[in-house]
């Protein structure tokens, strides 16, 4: 069964205060019922166990949309749940989860105490002090939650800002060094619109464009942050985040590469990442050229000739990011070698 994954959906998660807040609310929003000809202590007790009642049922509502309603890591697709797991430690969310889950027997007990002390009063004041005793332990309970809850409200504010993306459409994944134009490529094919500028790291998280194929067949096009030439042990967590898309999502890669010194990286670093790409990601390089309007001629066979002696079958393409000049034949050439015969091929045509 494949799972799919366009938008992560978080709840919302009350801190502790938030929820005494509401706990206070509905337990004294309950009023007697009037008129009543029931005996004063017998009109108070049918009250607080009322209100006890309400806590309760308000309590295991609460907690259980938090414990249910943020994702099981385990259960979605490994991109997401890597890419979660960059930016919140898996055994504290697990741990949040669960305690957050059990507190529901915590309420229960709680609960069924107050309803033993309060059906066994036999004044006003023993009712009284029932509620009392009732309120405390919940509000003790909640203060316990305190350190969970608030991470999972932090946890739950990151996962709303996760891209939209689906990890069943075709997609091209656009790598490089930072500054190369890999954000300008997005912008000319796709209707991605990521932010676009002149120094390196401009892109912090991933993002994702699309275009159509056909009339009806969607394809997505993620622009991810720039690698550095470097051991992956030593990437950060805004590196990670584009690894994470090579390995779980590229069905193609476009790999950009600047043979001009603007980008502020050495032609020999950006090959030498590509040859990382190329030995530890399987999916098949389209390998651009970019800059080529202000590139000289030296420049670009100096890039040509250090590609072609790494793989000489990798398909070169010479583009301008900044005008889109060649970028239409670079998606042309996608849509007619890769997406085309694995649309032919699910339709089991030859």
């Amino acid at each position: 069964m494949t799972l799919v994954i366009n938008v992560i959906k978080a709840p919302h998660v009350p801190t502790s205060d938030e929820l005494w807040n509401a706990v206070i609310g509905v337990y004294f929003s309950l009023q007697a019922r009037n008129p009543s000809i029931e005996p004063g202590i017998d009109r108070l007790r049918r009250l607080e166990l009322r209100r006890v009642r309400e806590v309760r049922k308000y309590l295991f509502d609460a907690f259980r949309d938090v414990a249910l309603g943020m994702p099981f890591l385990d259960s979605l697709h490994p991109f997401y749940r890597e890419l979660i797991e960059l930016m919140i430690d898996r055994a504290t969310y697990k741990h949040s989860l669960a305690k957050v889950g059990h507190a529901t027997k915590a309420v229960s007990s709680i609960y069924k105490d107050a309803v033993v002390a309060i059906r066994s009063a036999t004044t006003n004041l023993e009712i009284l002090k029932a509620r009392r005793n009732f309120l405390a332990r919940i509000r003790d309970l909640l203060t316990d939650l305190k350190p969970e809850l608030d991470f999972l409200k932090d946890a739950a504010a990151k996962l709303d800002k996760l891209p939209s993306i689906d990890p069943n459409l075709f997609t091209i994944v656009v790598a490089g060094m930072p500054n190369v134009g890999k954000s300008s490529f997005v912008r000319c094919v796709s209707s991605g619109k990521p932010k676009v500028a002149e120094y390196p790291f401009t892109t912090k998280e991933l993002h994702v464009g699309h275009f159509t194929v056909l009339n009806d067949v969607k394809v997505q096009v993620i622009d991810t942050p720039g690698l550095l030439d470097r051991p992956l042990s030593e990437r950060n967590k805004i590196e990670l985040q584009a690894i994470l898309a090579l390995k779980h999502l590229a069905h193609v890669i476009v790999f950009i590469i600047d043979p001009t010194n603007h980008s502020g990286y050495p032609l020999n670093e950006q090959v030498n990442l590509l040859r990382d790409v190329s030995n530890n990601f399987g999916s098949p390089i389209i390998l651009l050229l970019n800059k080529i309007d202000i590139a000289s001629e030296a420049e670009v066979s100096n890039a040509l000739s250090t590609v072609t002696s790494i793989n000489r079958s990798l398909p070169i393409f010479k583009v301008s990011t900044l005008n889109c000049g060649g970028c239409k034949e670079v998606i042309n050439y996608v849509v007619d070698n890769h997406i085309i015969p694995r649309i032919r091929e699910a339709l089991g045509l030859r």
